[in-house]
């Protein structure tokens, strides 16, 4: 199995069904974004543990994978709006930026998916597109992304995520069936 089946593997068992999708997207119109920063935090830590590293290399030789999808965040440029997502980097290329999964209200929609209901893209699109990204992983030779030159809301983001928690649903759940035990 490889390195990016194990990761999506795991948040698809672990951390995204277990979202609470409607505080993540209160989350994203607070000033600090503590619960949308606390969700990066668990898949940029879910990353860390499935790929081994944050750290991939774009570019042919010594590869680890061909592709990954990592945790990162987009900002729409004309809204200004922030959203947790899941980028899909090509690493053979010069890090080509191939998939997004938004993590929204509704849960993770996909970018450019036919399958969407007409008003779910139309609010996809209007919220989002076109946007900024960057993502948490360390990805040397990608050419098109400068973790330097982000807007503001993606580097603050960015730079205090791993100071964040989120319980995610199963916990809040668990938490209170041992507290009805006590």
């Amino acid at each position: 199995m490889s390195k990016l089946e194990q990761y999506t593997d795991y948040i698809n068992a672990h951390i995204l069904p277990f979202i609470d999708y409607n505080e993540l997207d209160r989350s994203y119109q607070t000033a600090e974004k503590e619960y949308a920063k606390g969700i990066l935090n668990r898949l940029h830590t879910a990353m860390l543990e499935q790929y081994g590293d944050t750290r991939l290399i774009c570019g042919h030789g010594d590869m680890q994978e061909e592709y990954a999808v990592v945790p990162g965040v987009v900002q729409g440029k004309k809204t200004g709006e922030i959203a947790i997502a899941l980028l899909g980097i090509d690493l053979l290329s010069s890090g080509e930026h191939c998939q997004t999964e938004f993590l929204c209200k509704y849960g993770v929609i996909s970018q450019g998916h036919n399958d969407l209901p007409k008003a779910l893209a139309g609010e996809i699109t209007a919220r989002y597109l076109p946007y900024d990204y960057c993502y948490t992983a360390d990805i040397s030779g990608d050419i098109h992304i400068s973790k330097n030159k982000q807007p503001d809301g993606i580097k603050e983001i960015l730079q205090t995520f791993q100071e964040h928690t989120a319980e995610l649903l199963f916990e809040e759940a668990w938490d209170h069936e041992t507290d009805m035990e006590r």
